[in-house]
């Protein structure tokens, strides 16, 4: 059973003895045995350690400031010079992991996680996890689909939509507006990057053919612009077999399983 966890659940399954006081630990021990006897395969989207890594109050700063780095590289063919040029990600840019993402990174890996990258042209890397992405058996065909499914979440106003309108809002082109954007857009901002973290990362799950996209974050409570939305689970769940589940309900789904 292939499940990705959210940025707000993998933590506590890696690193149970660190969350004492967390209520449902009982439901996480489950899914770590679950794990551990190799009933599960765990995955974690890239943006858990690119996106929302950057600390929320820091976030309007950094993609304000993000560029994309250009090569161009010459060759003198005899007759004339070759320019050619290339663009990818400013490897430098990101901070890289605290010690905190770092200590519970590390006891994941320990256990099985894997990383799913997700090869947005130029986006944004983080290079403390390189190491730890998962392997495609077909990756052309895993690009398609990841693609094909950010495109249709960002075409139901959610994911990657969300910044972008609101950048819009201040400039045609919308990282010179979140860049432009006034201070009291700053917590709007943090959460729309948390929106494009979570559409990126419901693309990711339905592009490796996950079975449960495990989360505590609550279809009745997310907003319309949300792919947690009820509106955007129907679709996904009805297009796609997209499943969203509470650790509590995935640790009873372990449980008959065994």
């Amino acid at each position: 059973m292939k499940i990705t966890f959210d940025s707000n659940v993998w933590r506590i399954i890696a690193s149970p003895d660190t969350f004492p006081n967390e209520s449902s630990i009982e439901s996480f021990k489950q899914i770590r045995k679950a794990i551990d006897e190799n009933r599960s395969t765990p995955f974690l989207c890239e943006t858990v350690f690119t996106l929302e890594a950057i600390k929320r109050k820091d976030r309007k700063e950094f993609f304000s400031e993000y560029k994309p780095k250009v090569n161009i590289s010459e060759q003198d063919q005899g007759e004339g010079i070759n320019v050619s040029f290339s663009i990818g990600p400013d490897k430098s840019a990101h901070p890289g992991n605290n010690s905190y993402l770092e200590k519970h990174l590390n006891d994941a890996i320990a256990i099985g996680f894997q990383i799913i990258k997700l090869p947005r042209i130029g986006g944004i890397v983080n290079p403390d996890i390189e190491s730890n992405f998962y392997q495609h058996n077909d990756l052309k065909a895993y690009q398609d689909m990841v693609f094909k499914v950010a495109r249709e979440i960002e075409s139901n106003g959610a994911g990657i939509s969300r910044i972008q309108a609101l950048g819009k809002k201040y400039d045609s082109q919308w990282t010179r507006g979140i860049e432009k954007a006034p201070e009291h857009e700053n917590g709007n901002i943090a959460k729309a990057i948390a929106e494009w973290a979570d559409g990126d990362s419901v693309a990711c799950h339905i592009a490796v053919n996950g079975d449960y996209f495990c989360s505590r974050d609550n279809a009745h409570k997310a907003g319309d612009t949300s792919v947690f939305s009820e509106s955007n689970l129907g679709w996904l769940k009805s297009n796609y077999g997209f499943r969203l589940i509470s650790p509590e309900d995935l640790a009873e789904k372990l449980k008959i399983s065994t």
